[in-house]
């Protein structure tokens, strides 16, 4: 065990069994985040392996602000 360990349990140890609920969930919450950090670390590293998988590029004539128009059009229609 480590000397970190060793400290945390022997403040636990000094801590009254009244308290020793608040510990428990105290303990458990943050094992939990700990494991969601590590699912998030591991969605993160797949998310940019698809992003550089991506070998797309747009044609040359490409026009960003016709193409925004007409999706607004579609989602909200015109208003003029």
């Amino acid at each position: 065990m480590t000397m970190m360990k060793e400290r945390a349990v022997e403040i636990i140890q000094r801590i009254p069994e009244d308290n020793m609920l608040y510990v428990i969930n105290f303990l458990q919450s943050l094992e939990e985040m700990s494991l969601n950090k590590e699912k998030d670390k591991e969605k993160a590293k797949n998310a940019l392996v698809n992003i550089l998988n991506m070998d797309k590029r747009l044609p040359d004539d490409f026009d960003y602000k016709k193409e925004l128009q007409e999706a607004r059009e579609e989602k909200y229609g015109n208003f003029d």
